[in-house]
């Protein structure tokens, strides 16, 4: 039996974010421009959209309902003409109104492996292993967009796809149906998708890119100071690089940072998870300039670059202490901007949470189509997928003063508050907790604020509930 249809129209906040709790009919809006030259395929890749994104997590045949449904999707993925680029140029052309308002974004990105442990006989994979273990497998690297007031995943910008020869000594981007691009060297994966957002956003919109210790190189520097106008950056040191003092001595980054004067102190609660436990921490936070000296072991970079830093480190004894040294182009000469850049840093961890998305809410890595090229495809659809997922947890952490009936439909909330009475009255955040609990979310003082798989596990049990509900009442 098929799987019914459902109305959907988009509705949107202040900020240009829809904000209808469907997330088939939130991936519907990211695909319909897609263009294959062939208008049955852009309408394909909606109704997959809608099919996929009902059930992000069960297999294709258990998304798609019937067995029609399921080879379509798989002579879809296999259709020459199907660019996963073209997937994801249509969701960034709708990502565009949801960063038009802002003046400034927030650029991250970062690389994670996806590896097929049903499916090890996929072909087109590369070498994702070591000296000590054989792995094939495809290293991800992907860019976002974070808007900077709302702290709200805007899309994904850009995706590279790394495929690598150990042997041959090879990397390159399997770059969907076009043409593979060979990559130089490790650092080209960052700048490629830096300039790919750049070349995107309007103008009028300042990037800031916001990276971790991977990003860390000269080269990258001398690229976005000297040719993106106005682009700015925060990225966590890796070296401990050479560096001329503000007296003109020379010195050695590292060192030099754990001497600079404190500027302030911040306390912020850690969050209980990957084995860590919850405890509430105490920053010191230190900032200086210095600038940043070419390395000695390329001949063709020459100079410096001026940078200012933020030093970053936790007060008092822990096993694993917080210690982060940021180069950034942004001013510190204000302690509010100071802390604004450490919680602009803070934000890249939500790339992190994305590929989390990927991987076990979408089981991406579970796929058994036969080959990367099909493969990519299917990955480019669950990457927006991943993203509209991500959001239902900010559903639960955003603004008490949202209405429930942007959140949910009506018989959604009325099955709410018939298992929660003491909704009666209360916020739309009230409601996204409530579906959380649904979700198996205790909501005690101690507890942090429900993540991703409660609420996406609350939330298709309140759709199979409404869906009972609303057949009931027809």
């Amino acid at each position: 039996m098929g799987r019914r249809s459902r109305s959907w129209k988009p509705e949107l906040d202040e900020d240009g974010q829809l904000c209808d709790m469907d997330v088939s009919g939130w991936i519907r809006a990211e695909f319909r421009s897609a263009e294959f030259g062939d208008k049955r395929l852009t309408d394909r890749l909606v109704q997959l959209g809608d099919e996929l994104g009902s059930s992000p997590a069960e297999s294709i045949p258990a998304a798609c309902g019937d067995w029609a449904s399921t080879k379509a999707t798989y002579r879809f993925c296999d259709n020459d003409s199907v660019d996963p680029n073209e997937v994801l140029s249509a969701h960034k052309q709708q990502q565009q109104s949801r960063v038009s308002r802002s003046d400034e974004l927030l650029i991250v990105s970062d690389t994670t492996e996806l590896v097929f442990p049903r499916h090890p006989s996929k072909e087109g994979l590369g070498d994702i292993g070591n000296s000590e273990m054989d792995l094939e497998g495809v290293k991800l690297h992907s860019t976002i967009g974070i808007n900077p007031r709302t702290h709200r995943m805007t899309g994904v910008i850009d995706q590279q796809a790394l495929i690598e020869d150990q042997q041959a000594g090879e990397k390159y981007d399997a770059n969907g149906k076009a043409e593979p691009i060979q990559l130089d060297n490790e650092h080209e994966k960052w700048s490629r998708g830096d300039r790919q957002a750049r070349d995107w956003l309007a103008d009028d919109i300042r990037p800031l890119f916001i990276h971790d210790r991977g990003a860390d190189s000269f080269a990258f520097y001398e690229e976005v100071t000297g040719e993106m106008e106005s682009a700015g950056f925060i990225v966590r040191a890796n070296q401990n690089r050479r560096i001329w003092t503000d007296d003109g001595e020379p010195e050695k980054l590292f060192d030099w940072s754990s001497d600079l004067a404190e500027q302030g102190r911040k306390t912020i609660e850690i969050q209980q998870g990957g084995g860590r436990e919850a405890r509430t921490v105490e920053l010191s936070i230190a900032t200086g300039t210095c600038e940043l000296r070419a390395p000695r072991n390329n001949p063709e970079q020459e100079g410096s670059i001026e940078a200012n830093v933020v030093r970053v480190d936790e007060v008092g004894e822990n096993d694993d202490p917080i210690q982060w040294v940021l180069l950034t182009t942004e001013s510190v000469e204000e302690f509010e901007e100071t802390l604004t850049l450490i919680d602009y840093y803070g934000l890249r961890w939500r790339i992190e949470d994305w590929h989390k998305v990927l991987k076990s809410g979408c089981n991406i890595e579970e796929r058994q189509l036969q080959t990367w090229e099909r493969m990519e495809v299917l990955l480019s659809m669950y990457s927006v997928i991943a993203w509209k997922v991500l959001e239902l947890r900010e559903l639960a952490r955003g603004d008490s003063s949202v209405s429930p009936a942007v959140l949910l439909s009506e018989a959604e909330c009325t099955i709410l508050e018939t298992k929660f009475p003491e909704l009666s009255d209360q916020d739309g955040k009230s409601y996204a907790v409530s579906v959380a609990k649904l979700g198996g979310y205790l909501d005690r003082g101690s507890d942090p604020p429900p993540g991703w798989e409660t609420m996406w596990k609350g939330l298709q049990k309140l759709r199979m509930w409404a869906e009972g509900y609303e057949l009931g009442a027809e």
